[in-house]
């Protein structure tokens, strides 16, 4: 099969599976990973993410978890949809339909949201990871990129490039958030490899400008101290720093563990309750409410 890394796709343009015949119309460019890009399309009135790989064997190795993790029960299921190729100019490009994900990237949602709300959204994200670990799967690739964030703080992990099966060698990863690139482990794909990624995420969100993501590092001399110091001094991560610390050492083995460590986090907080934690129980109040006098104005009619 003859591919290309480089499609010529555009706004308005059809595409059909050359194999399944599902038509496709792009309507526009959702972003770009290390195997392939991702376009939001309509098939009919419904909207789905179309990924078209810049490799055949790596696209489809990507489709093949989709496909074992859409066959299981849990938040995962039915994410796949569709796996073809289709045909344009001589050339085959290999491609798969998925959910789509509506949602602000997590950097931009915490921009315009606050770090309030990170308790909230690492929450959901944990429950996220822990439940592809128990899969027997290990995420990967975790970065800012790859998460995203709607209403609540519900989150949804895009870009399953670097979807690894449990003891494995991690295929795809970002150099910031993998503990190989901090000297702190190897890239052995292990529950205790993406809670070291979420760490670094959470340092990355919710720490203070001078961090080491902003400097230039040699290979030689960069190490997970470093990184343990700056969370030691940085007040913005002093909630944090006890599960940070513990996380980016390998002292939380699974995203299981870290989530419950990460709720009794929570629920020893002290001095305030972030907005996004406070916000909620407030809803779920106003929403029993409605409903209690809802079913009360029911009783009534019933036995008037």
């Amino acid at each position: 099969m003859n591919t290309s890394s480089n499609p010529p796709l555009y706004v308005g343009m059809r595409v059909q599976g050359k194999w399944n015949g599902g038509e496709y119309r792009i309507e526009k460019g959702l972003g770009e990973g290390a195997n392939g890009k991702v376009y939001l399309v309509s098939r009919g009135e419904a909207l789905v993410a179309m990924k078209v790989g810049t490799d055949a064997m790596d696209l489809q190795a990507e489709a093949n978890v989709l496909k074992v993790l859409s066959k299981m029960e849990g938040s995962f299921r039915r994410f796949l949809l569709d796996v073809d190729d289709f045909h344009m100019e001589g050339k085959d490009y290999p491609f798969y339909i998925m959910k789509y994900v509506r949602g602000r990237q997590l950097q931009e949602y915490m921009g315009a949201k606050g770090k309030d709300w990170f308790p909230v959204v690492g929450l959901r994200l944990l429950e996220k990871l822990a439940e592809l670990h128990a899969k027997g799967y290990v995420f990967g690739d975790l970065k800012r990129e790859n998460v995203l964030v709607s209403e609540f703080g519900h989150v949804e992990l895009v870009d399953f490039g670097g979807v690894t099966p449990m003891g494995k060698a991690v295929k795809q990863f970002t150099e910031l958030y993998d503990r190989g690139y901090w000297n702190a482990g190897i890239r052995s794909a292990d529950g205790a490899y993406d809670v070291f990624a979420f760490a670094v995420l959470c340092v990355h969100v919710c720490g203070g400008p001078k961090t080491s993501f902003n400097k230039a590092i040699l290979p030689q001399v960069r190490n997970l101290d470093e990184l343990l110091a700056e969370i030691r001094s940085d007040p913005q991560l002093k909630e944090y720093a006890p599960f940070l610390l513990r996380a980016l050492k390998g002292e939380i083995p699974s995203a299981g563990q870290a989530l419950a460590e990460w709720r009794g986090l929570l629920k020893n907080r002290t001095g305030h309750t972030p907005a996004g934690m406070g916000q909620l129980p407030t809803l779920w109040v106003k929403a029993g409410f409605a409903a209690s006098v809802m079913l009360f104005a029911a009783v009534l009619w019933y036995y008037w």
